[in-house]
């Protein structure tokens, strides 16, 4: 039952775990980490988010769609 409710496969779980995960490492990096990694960061998580928009597998994996299919 818990694992139909933490992760199924939609976009929103996606979003939500992929936050959960930014939120995370943009915690460590504010409070642990020496340098400061904000940039690469976003940038990675953006590529991230990105990708069931790009990758097709992917899309129809969180059934979604990619930006180029029309209905």
């Amino acid at each position: 039952m818990w694992k139909r409710l933490l992760w199924q496969r939609t976009g929103g779980h996606y979003l939500f775990w992929l936050s959960a995960i930014y939120l995370t490492v943009g915690m460590l990096d504010v409070f642990y980490l020496e340098e400061d990694y904000t940039i690469p960061i976003q940038l990675v998580w953006l590529f991230f988010m990105a990708l069931p928009l790009v990758v097709k597998p992917l899309a129809r994996f969180l059934n979604m769609r990619t930006i180029w299919e029309t209905r």
